[in-house]
């Protein structure tokens, strides 16, 4: 979740977690770029033997996890909100999903204890399990909400991939129209649909670590190498404006939203920790990542917005000089790392895909029939970035989409499903209310983004 991608396929590797040789395995992965479990199966004695994560280990693989390509587009995001709207709007929305990340942690915790073999939870099954321990009237409505998130976690996955794919399509298209001549992003989209689909063809994730490794190492450069540009020419503060217009505020939420969170790596992190409740403890793991994740994407954007500021673009690599080769190298690269970022993403969509739905259908020539969904999967996202190839446009949608359900609503339905017998402590209703206030905040910020950017995208802009 998550351009937050995370590009972060070693990340995801890292939580892979083969069961047996021929068993299903668990793998882990966000939207924005985060972690999301796939498939599951409980393994109490290879748990016993594997070594648990410290409290500075999981603090490194959460901000490792959260930080991701999304960041490139904060100076955007701040060109949409003015420096002050957008320190004041990160620290909201950093607030707003970190808290709801706590909120995830706890209720699994809480109902993994529950169960008799005190079983560690995925998202999904957190989800499932809160249902069955929700009040009796909501449990019929139990399936028919899983099954919606079932759905909008695929929604998001591909729609994740068409960020991704226009990412690297513009940066491309940045760094080679100098010197072939200029064409349209479709041109460079079509033309990289190729290594794409053939990325995406790889069934082993093992084949994959050298080259996720290599891509968490370019973002990291890259990073580095913006901010320097970023500190070159940077204007007065009192030059930039404080706050942005109101309907410019769609594609802010969406550009943040997009970079913030990796709330599906919570749980893994959660039960390889070797102190499980300090991962949301005051000053645990996730308080302390959201202040360090936040912190940082407040002084990226703002340095970005200050050199670059109205012509801020939606990835602050484009905003670099054309002729210079460092800039060019960047663009390049973070092209390439991303690449083998969707090749994850797609990965990850198939195997939902295939588990949920198809796998108890086809029972002949799987291994071609599952080919043929990579395939259909790549022909989709691909088209889909050719119909649309507007990456703020996009990008707003998917990332306030997937936060502002699967990242906020979701776990304040789940609180209130776990705790829902204990309503005459104050702490709980206070809680609760505050769940209240969350999912209509969240409610509201998605009807109005996802209008803004339907009207945006019927009158062309």
């Amino acid at each position: 979740m998550e351009f937050g991608m995370e590009i972060e396929t070693q990340q995801a590797l890292n939580h892979i977690t083969q069961i047996s040789q021929d068993g299903p395995f668990t793998i882990a992965l966000n939207s924005n770029g985060g972690l999301q479990q796939v498939a599951e199966k409980e393994n109490k004695a290879q748990d016993d033997f594997r070594p648990k994560t410290s409290y500075w280990e999981a603090l490194v693989h959460m901000f490792r996890g959260t930080v991701g390509t999304g960041i490139l587009a904060l100076p955007f995001a701040f060109n949409q909100s003015g420096y002050l709207g957008g320190i004041l709007g990160i620290i909201a929305i950093t607030y707003l999903v970190n808290y709801c990340s706590v909120l995830l942690a706890i209720c699994s915790r809480e109902l993994g204890n529950r169960k008799k073999n005190n079983a560690v939870l995925t998202y999904q099954s957190t989800l499932e399990a809160a249902f069955k321990e929700g009040p009796e009237i909501v449990r019929p409505v139990g399936p028919f909400f899983i099954s919606t998130t079932n759905i909008l976690l695929i929604g998001t996955q591909l729609g994740s991939v068409c960020v991704y794919i226009i990412f690297i399509s513009s940066n491309v298209k940045a760094a080679m129209d100098p010197y072939i001549g200029e064409h349209t992003i479709r041109f460079y989209t079509l033309f990289l649909a190729i290594p794409i689909l053939a990325m995406s063809m790889v069934i082993s994730l093992k084949r994959l670590a050298f080259i996720s490794t290599f891509g968490n190492i370019v973002l990291l450069c890259s990073v580095v190498a913006v901010m320097y540009y970023s500190t070159r020419d940077m204007a007065a503060l009192s030059q930039a404006r404080m706050f942005g217009s109101v309907a410019h505020l769609p594609q802010f939420f969406g550009a943040v939203f997009f970079a913030s969170g990796c709330l599906s790596l919570v749980l893994p992190l959660q039960s390889e920790m070797l102190k499980p409740k300090n991962i949301s403890s005051t000053f645990g793991v996730l308080n302390m990542n959201a202040f360090l994740s936040g912190l940082l994407y407040c002084l990226f954007g703002l340095l970005g917005y200050l050199n670059f500021g109205e012509e801020a673009k939606a990835s602050v690599t484009l905003n670099l000089p054309q002729h210079d080769l460092l800039g060019k190298l960047v663009q390049i690269f973070l092209a390439m790392s991303t690449m083998t970022g969707t090749a994850l993403q797609n990965y990850v969509s198939v195997s939902i895909i295939w588990d949920d739905y198809l796998r108890s259908i086809v029972k002949k020539n799987v291994i071609l029939a599952q080919y043929c969904l990579r395939l259909a999967v790549v022909v989709l996202t691909v088209g889909v970035s050719l119909l649309v190839p507007n990456l703020e446009l996009v990008m707003s949608i998917i990332g306030t989409l997937s936060q502002c359900t699967l990242g906020t609503i979701v776990p304040c339905v789940i609180h209130f499903l776990t705790f829902h017998k204990q309503p005459h402590h104050f702490g709980y209703v206070t809680a609760f209310a505050k769940d209240l206030i969350v999912s209509v905040f969240s409610v509201f910020i998605l009807f109005y983004s996802l209008t803004s950017a339907i009207n945006g995208a019927l009158k062309g802009t």
